[in-house]
């Protein structure tokens, strides 16, 4: 522990959680008996941007050499080659630190000790950016993926609980030991807690909402709980809407949003066996504020209308 409280004194927390998010993505520490310990980590050519904004960032902190390119040869691939840009740190306290904390026996580790200080949405962007996949399939999103089978099976899953406790996101893991999120609603959330961290080269992996198709049905079914008072489903479900506008508003901001997700959103989550079906009818505008809603959380209509059924006129954080 007194070494994780020298690493926070050494560097500001941002760094700390953009070098964490490259260590469990791409990047390693060299282990050689005799000689001190350096960063490194490559990207394939296509990801050249994203490599030298890294080297941009984490030199502001660390002594890194300027990227370089390299093209190797191997017979597997369609070309005979491959190109990278590989990056390596010069020797540090820092990087003697992390070679303590990560390698402890030699071998890559993940430091779980050090997690709940720094598994930050900055670190999470990283990772993601290095290590991380959105499935789409016929214009749908399907999962996120994070490639992790470079640790164990037993850290997999003590990662997956250090997300979901500090952010309370439901990754499993699949047959090929990685991390994947399925829920479409924490797929959104996912995607805004790492956004304002993701460098534009990535966007490609933060495109959700335009996934989303246009809600053109005048006539829908609208599933609830039968502890929602309904008499005329038009009548009264239009009346739970009229909160959807103020809602969509108090989604920008960070918090509510935070709360929200974290609160009402597992609320949600109700067998459809369960619950009661309501045919009715939707204007323009209420089809289009839907839409709005859905494009920001990744919510069904039902799940729309439920969460405005939650909220009283006086909502606030």
């Amino acid at each position: 522990m007194k070494k994780i409280e020298t690493l926070l004194q050494l560097l500001p927390l941002d760094a700390l959680s953009m070098l964490t998010g490259k260590l469990l993505g791409d990047a390693n520490l060299t282990i050689e008996k005799t000689r001190r310990p350096r960063l490194r980590f490559s990207h394939a050519i296509h990801d050249k941007t994203w490599c030298f904004y890294c080297y941009q960032e984490l030199s502001k902190y660390i002594k890194l050499a300027r990227p370089k390119y390299r093209k190797i040869i191997d017979p597997r691939t369609k070309m005979g080659f491959t190109e990278h840009y590989y990056v390596q740190s010069f020797t540090s306290e820092v990087i003697d630190l992390l070679k303590d904390i990560w390698y402890p026996n030699g071998k890559k580790t993940v430091p779980f000790s050090l997690l709940p200080f720094v598994l930050t949405p900055i670190c999470l962007a990283w990772w993601y950016q290095d290590d991380g996949h959105l499935k789409i399939e016929k214009n749908q999103v399907k999962k996120i993926i994070l490639s992790t089978d470079g640790f164990s099976a037993a850290e997999n899953e003590k990662l997956i609980e250090s997300i979901y406790q500090l952010y309370k996101l439901e990754f499993s893991l699949d047959k090929q030991n990685r991390l994947i999120l399925y829920d479409q609603p924490q797929i959104f959330y996912f995607v805004h807690l790492i956004k304002p961290y993701v460098h534009e080269s990535m966007h490609r992996k933060i495109q959700v909402s335009s996934m989303n198709k246009k809600i053109t049905a005048k006539r829908t079914t609208i599933y609830l709980p039968t502890s929602i008072p309904i008499k005329k489903p038009t009548r009264d479900i239009h009346k739970i809407l009229e909160r959807l506008p103020f809602l969509y508003t108090q989604l920008h901001d960070k918090t509510i949003y935070d709360m929200l997700f974290k609160e009402l959103f597992p609320k949600l989550k109700i067998d459809k066996k369960s619950l009661k079906p309501y045919q009715i009818q939707l204007n323009v505008e209420q089809r289009q504020w839907l839409y709005k809603f859905k494009e920001i959380t990744g919510l069904n209509m039902s799940q729309i209308v439920h969460l405005c059924a939650f909220i009283s006129d006086d909502f606030s954080v």
